[in-house]
């Protein structure tokens, strides 16, 4: 479980970061912050949206963001994909009966466009990332909420 102070410091980051994009045209109406998360004792995927919710990064909800336009802190355009590491991915199933598989490693993408610049300031962030191997949280801005989101 993460704790509420981690929680809502990260969202007031997230809030603030989209309210400097709202002060010139807006580009960007929604956010969520990928951050490591230990749940019971296991590093996982966590995301908190702009309504303060805090949840574990399900598969579904992963492919429904790789499907909108996203820019990382705003600044760089990234393609994100779900990987899994485990070889039976009917193992997660057992844990977790009747729920969406949770994302295992992260797959981020640069858009082929950014600036030689950009991809070296985010270069940590390129690649494969577990949560363990995720150097830090990942803001992530898109012009609207995606599907399967809560609202």
């Amino acid at each position: 479980m993460q704790s509420p102070l981690v929680v809502g410091a990260l969202r007031e980051q997230l809030l603030r970061i989209l309210d400097w994009y709202h002060q010139g045209p807006p580009r960007f109406r929604w956010g969520v912050v990928i951050h490591r998360r230990n749940e019971r004792g296991k590093l996982r995927f966590g995301a908190i949206t702009p309504q303060g919710e805090s949840l574990l990064l399900s598969e579904p909800m992963l492919d429904e963001l790789g499907a909108s336009a996203c820019w990382l802190d705003g600044a760089v355009r990234v393609r994100l994909e779900s990987r899994r590491l485990c070889e039976h991915p009917w193992v997660d199933a057992l844990a977790r009966p009747s729920r969406a598989p949770l994302v295992e490693a992260l797959a981020v993408y640069f858009d082929p466009d950014s600036s030689p610049e950009e991809v070296v300031a985010f270069q940590s962030m390129a690649g494969v990332l577990t949560p363990a191997r995720c150097p830090s949280e990942l803001f992530l801005l898109t012009r609207g909420r995606p599907g399967g989101w809560p609202a």
